[in-house]
């Protein structure tokens, strides 16, 4: 069987990972659309090599620019209609969700109820409307499969294991690079501090939320999603070297560890092929390298985005979108130099407190409660929304 993708999020580190593993087994996967933002030559690549049939990008003018210079002729379409578009197309039976951002949520919703198999690295689609994206899979009978390597890692761990022998769940973070700085040194962080991370290769705003482990406790919330987990059950542990996932404990007082290589294109393999186990473009990993492995809790006062992250799950409804879009907006902010590190954190605390949550019922609603938090934010912040 061959699977027909669609990829959200072509030209990011998730996106052209995915047209690794799909250069890796071409007569398993075939590419037959891409959503691209402003990335246009990457696109225009992208676009000659697999040959989709239905390509989106960022605006009309992109749209134009890839019309006139791509030597064949695919249905170009641009924006969130764009996006839409391609998670809908009738010739993909698998979509990856690598759209960073809430601004995926629409077109993973889309996906889920179309029934396709959504492989979903926009783990905001999860966080701000977890409910509505669960509905929506249960109602198009598809599958949801994340590409998180540690939710991958959980996913291995816990299929075929019913949730009331699962005692608690762990899941690893490098510690970013500011584990082992002290608070004062962390407040006063610069851009590229933050962007330095000691393990992974990633886009600026995945980078920053792993610097404050607000892109951990993302996971947690995602994690819960999932699995089906309360937040009791779900813990992160810092694990510098990156080589355990996630880790299982279970009733009998047994602990399982899911153990690979640090590459985004392992865990992309497996949500597009599972269940299948294939040979794949990442080697195996090598027990015959000496190495130390070792794990601590992570520390709150340094790093209070992820229990900011674990009170918003508390709290459910719509607490983590609140949160979401609280983060997102300062994120931006701090990248664009008009707040300090320490910031991102007391802007999230500040709105997600300034908010109340609501039970997340409808997907209109909660784009209305990121728009409200957006606006907070911004305020907070000190520039108009």
């Amino acid at each position: 069987m061959t699977r027909r993708l669609a990829i959200l999020g072509a030209t990011g580190s998730i996106g052209t990972s995915t047209l690794d593993v799909v250069d890796a087994h071409p007569d398993r996967l075939a590419v037959v659309g891409l959503a691209a933002g402003r990335n246009r030559e990457l696109a225009l690549n992208q676009c000659e090599r697999y040959r989709p049939s239905l390509v989106s990008v960022a605006e009309s003018e992109d749209a134009a620019w890839l019309a006139s210079h791509l030597n064949y002729r695919p249905a170009i379409h641009h924006g969130p209609e764009g996006l839409l578009a391609c998670a809908l197309h009738p010739e993909a039976d698998t979509v990856v969700a690598a759209v960073v951002g809430a601004v995926g949520l629409a077109s993973t919703e889309a996906a889920l109820r179309a029934g396709k198999r959504v492989c979903v690295a926009n783990k905001e689609s999860l966080v701000v409307g977890g409910a509505l994206m669960l509905k929506a899979l249960r109602e198009g009978g598809g599958e949801l499969l994340p590409i998180d390597s540690e939710h991958a890692a959980l996913h291995q761990l816990l299929t075929g294991r019913p949730v009331e022998t699962i005692r608690e769940i762990r899941i690893t973070a490098s510690g970013g690079p500011f584990r082992e700085w002290p608070l004062e040194r962390i407040r006063t962080a610069a851009v590229e501090e933050a962007l330095n991370h000691p393990t992974w290769k990633m886009g600026p705003k995945i980078t920053i939320d792993s610097a404050t482990l607000m892109n951990k406790g993302l996971e947690v919330i995602e994690a819960a999603v999932l699995f089906g987990l309360t937040w009791e059950q779900i813990r992160v542990t810092i694990h510098p070297q990156s080589q355990v996932h996630a880790m299982a404990s279970f009733i009998d007082g047994s602990y399982h560890l899911q153990v690979c290589t640090n590459d985004m294109k392992l865990p992309i393999q497996y949500a597009l092929l599972w269940p299948e186990c294939l040979p794949g473009p990442v080697p195996p990993y090598d027990w015959d390298i000496a190495r130390a492995w070792t794990f601590e809790g992570p520390d709150l006062d340094r790093f209070p985005c992820l229990g900011l992250a674990y009170e918003a799950l508390r709290v459910g409804g719509t607490a983590p979108a609140i949160l979401n879009a609280a983060n997102e907006e300062a994120v931006a902010a701090f990248l664009a130099g008009r707040i300090g590190f320490w910031d991102i954190q007391a802007c999230n605390a500040e709105v997600l407190r300034a908010l109340p949550a609501e039970e997340a019922a409808t997907l209109e609603q909660v784009l209305e409660v990121d728009r409200k938090a957006r606006e907070v934010a911004r305020t907070w912040l000190g520039f108009s929304p």
